[in-house]
């Protein structure tokens, strides 16, 4: 809506209008009454007697976002509906369609959307509010490969969990032509179930990795623990903040809550929230090595490291400064699958199918969490551990065998193709 719409429009279309703004920059934290108020140009009374609550105000205006959401993905759907079948280089071309409007055209839909799942994880009543969203989302996919692919419901998964992970680094990324050409490698290996087609030649994607590397020192899958002592407790902290509140919520004095610490010893430790903000995101990044483990489930493990990647991702978008994070995580997260494989499985995984799998892999989880499903691939007979195993080390080595033995199963229609067709459970070990 433009500025002289938005001035002409109803009142509570003009709130409903700065809400939007509101929620897509900030978060749900920046849906309060009185900042929204000054916004929109109307008084706390005004809002009040329009929709009387900020939760009636939140579903009116998720309500309104998945309605001309549903409008824009018929549109979609329409302009593909005379190609007759979706072969390997089509479905690359439509997903990069899809991707290039979602962080384009879309950005304000995109960044609500994300900030909608991020929330549904922990809050059952966004949940709600998420769950028709992700249903009519996923009957558009299922919609789309249905009669032009085998095993449509596989393919509309697939699809649709690397599209949710892939929103959110393109809202960040997308001006970027390396970012751009690195999603096309791996669109192609997703589209063709992980082979090279020529274009995601394993050296010339590992060129363009390096290109992109912002190098902001985050720790690779062979580096040494960069903390401990109060260091390491500070660190888990603002990680922990990262997944429950977003980038956002990391300051001295909420990591000094979290930690019981005094925020004159955290600032002490990590002088800016930068610093703070780097030591979070190790710790996420630890715990996807199996290298830490605050949690006792290793499914709730995944999903910490999930939340705390996208997380970081969408404040990326919104926040500038923190976009060499969001591009060192994207790659660190396929070399440290490449690596888990290698090292715990002795299987050898180039590293542009390890960023498709995990970009594929973290979008489902996301979406599993806020729907309130399973996370894929609780299925897997076999590979939960025995009571009594669940210590720090037993979880963290459970941690990475079950995450690559779930790739082949859970991130590709049917299997993915090439080496990581034996990562499966009978390669567990």
């Amino acid at each position: 809506m433009s500025e002289a719409e938005t001035t002409n429009a109803a009142p509570a279309d003009r709130i409903l209008e700065a809400a939007r703004d509101r929620l897509a920059t900030g978060g749900f934290r920046d849906l309060t009454f009185r900042p929204l108020a000054e916004a929109s140009g109307a008084t706390v009374a005004a809002l009040t007697y329009h929709f009387g609550s900020k939760r009636a105000l939140i579903e009116r205006l998720v309500a309104a976002e998945r309605e001309a959401d549903a409008a824009r993905h018929a549109a979609f759907a329409a302009r593909f509906a005379d190609l007759p079948r979706l072969e390997p280089a089509a479905i690359a071309a439509l997903l990069e369609a899809y991707l290039d409007e979602a962080a384009g055209s879309a950005r304000t839909t995109s960044l609500i959307w994300c900030e909608l799942l991020l929330a549904a994880v922990n809050d059952v009543e966004v949940r709600d509010l998420a769950a028709p969203w992700i249903a009519a989302r996923r009957a558009f996919w299922r919609a789309l490969f249905e009669g032009r692919a085998e095993t449509p419901k596989a393919w509309a998964e697939a699809a649709m969990g690397y599209v949710t992970d892939e929103t959110a680094h393109s809202l960040v990324q997308s001006d970027d032509p390396d970012y751009r050409l690195l999603r096309r490698m791996t669109l192609e290996r997703l589209a063709s179930r992980g082979v090279n087609l020529g274009l995601s030649d394993p050296t010339f994607f590992e060129t363009m990795v390096r290109r992109l590397d912002p190098a902001v020192a985050l720790p690779t899958p062979s580096a040494q623990e960069p903390y401990a002592g109060r260091a390491l407790a500070i660190a888990l902290a603002a990680g922990e903040l990262i997944v429950a509140r977003g980038a956002d919520g990391v300051t001295h004095r909420a990591v000094g809550e979290q930690a019981d610490t005094p925020a004159s010893s955290v600032a002490y430790h990590f002088r800016t929230r930068l610093d703070l903000l780097r030591a979070g995101l190790t710790v996420i990044y630890r715990v996807a090595q199996g290298r830490l483990a605050p949690r006792p489930d290793p499914a709730e493990m995944e999903a910490f490291v999930v939340r705390g990647t996208v997380s970081i991702a969408l404040a990326a978008a919104r926040e500038p400064d923190l976009r060499p994070f969001a591009v060192d995580l994207r790659r660190l997260r396929g070399e440290n699958l490449r690596w888990r494989a290698s090292e715990r499985l002795n299987i050898e995984v180039d590293l542009c199918a390890a960023q498709t799998a995990s970009v594929a892999r973290m979008g489902a989880i996301l979406l599993a969490g806020a729907a309130g499903e399973p996370p894929p691939g609780r299925r897997h007979r076999g590979l939960d551990p025995r009571p009594g195993e669940l210590n720090n080390r037993s979880v963290g080595r459970h941690f990475r065998r079950k995450t690559v033995a779930k790739i082949s199963h859970n991130c590709f229609p049917e299997t993915l193709a090439g080496p990581l067709e034996g990562a499966g459970p009978s390669h567990r070990g």
